[in-house]
């Protein structure tokens, strides 16, 4: 309930990416198809730089690339 009450005075929810799709707020548990749905103005902004775990040098890299290489993601 205080949850609720925190993402009401902010006026959005602190997004989560669900694994099916989707977000959902750390506090309160609100589910959102979009970062607007969420209460972000204009959808908000995701990065388009990720962190990729390589296990051949057993480091973090950061990439661009979405697409999948031979190895898999």
């Amino acid at each position: 309930m205080i949850a609720r009450f925190l993402c009401y005075l902010r006026h959005h929810h602190d997004p989560v990416r669900h694994p099916l799709g989707g977000f959902k707020c750390a506090d309160c548990g609100e589910a959102g198809a979009d970062l607007e749905q969420m209460g972000f103005v204009d959808g908000g902004y995701v990065m388009p730089i990720r962190r990729v775990f390589s296990r051949d040098h057993g480091e973090f890299t950061r990439t661009g690339s979405w697409e999948p290489s031979a190895k898999g993601w």
